[in-house]
C-alpha cells in the first residue's frame, strides 16, 4: 500500500510518522489504543452460505442426535403445548411430569432417499419412552428404545418420542437418539457435513436465532450439552466453531445486539480459543439493523434518539446508534484477536438498496476505524403481485435486469466501501422471489432456468466484485415466506434442485 492511500485509511487522525506496522496490523505509536488499520487483501471469490433455521421442521438432520433440533412440549391427552419453564432444568431436561401429564419431543427426518430408518435412543435416568408418528418401537431396554422410523418425503410428517413417566429422584435426561450404527462421537450427521463442505463461509446467524432479539448474559447461552441447540439461545459456540472446523471454512458470527462486554468478550475468547488458527472469523453486530420488521431496528431508533444522535431525525439515530455498538463490540473483538488480526474480519452491514445509510454508519466518528468490510444483501428482487402460476416464462425474461439492477446497486455500496479502504461484501445473497401463490413458487424454483440465472449471478458478481458472497440459505422447504433453500430437502437429488446445482458446479470450477 503507498503513503496516500495509508493516509486516507487513517483518514487524517495520526501522521504516517506517528504509525507503526506490527503484527500485521497498523496502529499508533506510543502505547495509543489498538485501531488495526489494515492493509486489505486483494479480493478473491469466495461462496460462503447461510445455515437456515435449527429447526425440525426445516428438513435438514444437521445433528447425529435427532431430537437436537426440537424442544420439549406437554400433553395431557388433548393437543401439544410448550413445556413450562419450571419443569426443565439448567440443561433442557425434563425434572419431573405432573398427574396426566407427558412431554414429547420431535424427531428430526433423516436426509433422501426416503426408506425405513433403524434409529437407537439412549438416555440417562428411570423411567418410560414411547414414540409416535411414522415411527414404531421396535424393541426397548432399561435405557434404550429401538425404533423404526418410516419417512415418505411428505412435507407435514412427523415422528416424536414421548417421556411418559420419569422418577424427580433419578429423571431421564440425555436423551440421544441416532441412526443405529452412528458412533457416539459422532456430532453432525454426515449428510450434512458433505453439504456444507466446499462453501468457504459459514454464517450462523439463523443458527444463533439472532432475530429474536433477546437480551442473554453469557451464564444463559447454550452449551453442547443442552438438551435442544434450537432453544432461545440458539446453538452452542462449541458446535458452531467445530462444524467451521470440521468443513474447513472460515465462521461468520452475528452477535445479539444487546449483548453485553462480558457476553462479547467472552464469546470472542471462545472463537480465539477453538477456531483453527489457520481461519477467519467474520463479526457482525445484529442482523439487518436497518430493517424496520426487526426489533433490534426499533431499539436501536428509541435509543440513538434518546442519546440525542441523528439530530433528530429517526433513521439517522438508528444507524448512529447501530454504529456506536459496532464501535464498542469491534473494539472488544479487536482486543482479543490482537495477536492474528488478519484472522479477524469486523463486519457493518447496511441495506443494498439505500447507499445512505453506508455513509451515516461508515461516516459516524470513529467507526470506520473498527470495521474491515462493508456487506450488503443484493438479492434478486422481482414484485412478484405482477406474476400469477403460468407466467414461469415471464419471471425468467425479467431475470437479467433483476439481476443486473441489484448488482448496480452493489457497485455503489462498493464506492463507499473504497473510500473508506474497506472491503465489500455481502452478508445474505441469491434470489428473493416472495410470492403466497404456491404454484407459481414451486414452477419457478424447480424450473431449470432458476439454476442458470444462478450462474449468471454468481459469474458477474465473479467477474465484477470478486470478493466474499454469502448464499442466503442452505436447506429450507419452498413456502408462501420464500423459498430460500438452495435445496427444498437434506439428500435432495442436485438434478432436481437447480439452484445448489449451479452453486455446486460453480464451486468445483473455481477449486
Amino acid at each position: 500500500m503507498n503513503r496516500m492511500a495509508l493516509a486516507m485509511l487513517v483518514g487524517g487522525a495520526a501522521s504516517l510518522s506517528a504509525l507503526l506496522y506490527v503484527g500485521g496490523a497498523w496502529q499508533a505509536a506510543g502505547g495509543t489504543e489498538l485501531r488495526s488499520v489494515r492493509v486489505a487483501p486483494a479480493p478473491e471469490t469466495t461462496i460462503g452460505i447461510n445455515l437456515f433455521t435449527l429447526h425440525w421442521y426445516n428438513r435438514q438432520q444437521a445433528f447425529a442426535n435427532m431430537i437436537a433440533q426440537s424442544e420439549w412440549f406437554q400433553s395431557r391427552g388433548e393437543g401439544w403445548s410448550p413445556m413450562p419453564a419450571g419443569q426443565l432444568d439448567a440443561l433442557g431436561w425434563v425434572k419431573q411430569l405432573e398427574p396426566g401429564q407427558s412431554a414429547t419431543r420431535l424427531l428430526v427426518m433423516p436426509a433422501a432417499p426416503f426408506r425405513p430408518v433403524e434409529v437407537r435412543c439412549t438416555f440417562l435416568g428411570t423411567g418410560q419412552l414411547e414414540a409416535d408418528g411414522v415411527v414404531e418401537v421396535t424393541g426397548r431396554g432399561p435405557h434404550s428404545l429401538d425404533l423404526k422410523l418410516s419417512p415418505t418425503g411428505q412435507e407435514n410428517e412427523m415422528a416424536w418420542i414421548e417421556l411418559t413417566r420419569t422418577d424427580p429422584r433419578d429423571p431421564v435426561r440425555d436423551i440421544d437418539c441416532r441412526k443405529a450404527g452412528t458412533p457416539a462421537s459422532v456430532r453432525f450427521d454426515p449428510e450434512f457435513v458433505n453439504f456444507v463442505s466446499g462453501f468457504g463461509v459459514l454464517r450462523f446467524m439463523d443458527w444463533q436465532r439472532t432475530n429474536d432479539n433477546l437480551r442473554l448474559t453469557w451464564s444463559q447461552r447454550a452449551l453442547p450439552q443442552t438438551s435442544s441447540q434450537s432453544g432461545p439461545a440458539g446453538a452452542s459456540v462449541e458446535d458452531m466453531v467445530d462444524l467451521a472446523n470440521t468443513v474447513h471454512a472460515d465462521a461468520w458470527f452475528t452477535l445479539p445486539f444487546h449483548a453485553d462486554e462480558a457476553y462479547v468478550r467472552s464469546f470472542a475468547q471462545l472463537v480465539h480459543q477453538r477456531l483453527d488458527p489457520g481461519s477467519r472469523v467474520y463479526v457482525e453486530l445484529g442482523n439487518e439493523v436497518w430493517n424496520d420488521m426487526f426489533d433490534a431496528t426499533k431499539d436501536a431508533e428509541r435509543e440513538g434518539l434518546a442519546r440525542g444522535l441523528g439530530e433528530g431525525n429517526a433513521t439517522r439515530a438508528a444507524m448512529e446508534r447501530y454504529a456506536e455498538r459496532v464501535t464498542e463490540t469491534m473494539r472488544i473483538w479487536t482486543q482479543v484477536f490482537a495477536d492474528r488480526p488478519g484472522a479477524l474480519v469486523r463486519v457493518a452491514a447496511t441495506q443494498n438498496a439505500n447507499a445512505g445509510l453506508a455513509r451515516m454508519i461508515l461516516g459516524f466518528r470513529d467507526t470506520a476505524d473498527w470495521v474491515d468490510a462493508l456487506a450488503t444483501a443484493p438479492y434478486v428482487w422481482m414484485d412478484m403481485d405482477a406474476y400469477h402460476a403460468g407466467d414461469t416464462d415471464r419471471v425468467f425474461a425479467a431475470m437479467p435486469a433483476a439481476i443486473e439492477k441489484s448488482l448496480d446497486m452493489a457497485g455503489e455500496q462498493r464506492e463507499i466501501a473504497a473510500q473508506y479502504g474497506k472491503r465489500y461484501i455481502t452478508y445474505e445473497a441469491g434470489q428473493h422471489l416472495v410470492t403466497p401463490d404456491m404454484a407459481l413458487a414451486r414452477a419457478v424454483q424447480r424450473d431449470p432456468r432458476m439454476g442458470q440465472a444462478y450462474a449468471r449471478y454468481l459469474t458477474e458478481w465473479r467477474d465484477r466484485f470478486g470478493d466474499t458472497m454469502m448464499l442466503y440459505a442452505s436447506t429450507a422447504p419452498i413456502s408462501e415466506y420464500g423459498s430460500w433453500g438452495l435445496r427444498e430437502y437434506g439428500g435432495q437429488p442436485i438434478a432436481e434442485a437447480p439452484k445448489y446445482q449451479a452453486v455446486h458446479r460453480f464451486l468445483e470450477a473455481s477449486h
